[in-house]
């Protein structure tokens, strides 16, 4: 997976879906939740299973995502995975099974900012903040270079979090990152914020 799907791949097909949606033509239902309670023998943690298809389409997914089961870390495991499941829209069977374990959806949250990027803003706002810098915020950098180029401004509540963020998305992209002192500051600076964080305060 990882070494056959691109940015460009992603943004090209939530583009895709998004329109289709706009036309009426995706069935997606409300996503279910699980909740993993803290206890002896498990979690805490979250499972949420979300799926979607778009008419005459020859195939649907269906993602399972176990998000924010913390507790990995302290034994060297990421505290979320995935899997997705690509089913045969003709015959009912699974088609692919995909172990992407964020990869995917990280790649596709990025790629949904991209396209609102490109179709809701201008070609000279082209300052843009990120509201923490995690894996999540890294898709989203790189999916708006694709877009155009861009100055970059981050800030998070951990401050060596968005220090390593502007340094490496810098090198990477080849444009100028710079980090702001407080979420007010990095908003007065940008034109185009994106905010991908769990936290409720900044």
């Amino acid at each position: 997976v990882t070494s056959n799907l691109t940015v460009a791949d992603a943004i090209e097909s939530v583009e895709e879906a998004f329109a289709a949606l706009a036309d009426g033509k995706v069935d997606v239902p409300m996503p279910m939740h699980i909740g993993i309670e803290a206890s002896a023998v498990a979690g805490p943690g979250d499972c949420h299973i979300k799926g979607g298809y778009i008419s005459a389409t020859p195939t649907f997914t269906v993602k399972l995502a176990c998000v924010s089961f913390y507790k990995n870390i302290d034994i060297g495991l990421p505290p979320g995975s995935g899997i997705f499941i690509v089913v045969n829209a003709v015959t009912g069977a699974p088609l692919a099974v995909f172990q992407e374990n964020r990869f995917m959806t990280d790649l596709r949250t990025g790629a949904a900012g991209a396209v609102a990027l490109k179709h809701c803003t201008t070609p000279n706002q082209d300052v843009i903040g990120f509201i923490g810098c995690g894996a999540i915020a890294r898709n989203m950098a790189r999916a708006a270079a694709a877009v155009r180029p861009f100055t970059g401004w981050a800030f998070a509540t951990d401050r060596d979090s968005a220090e390593q963020f502007a340094q490496d998305m810098q090198q990477e992209l080849d444009m100028t990152f710079s980090v702001a002192d407080s979420a007010e500051a990095l908003c007065a600076e940008s034109d185009v914020i994106f905010t991908q964080t769990p936290g409720a305060s900044t």
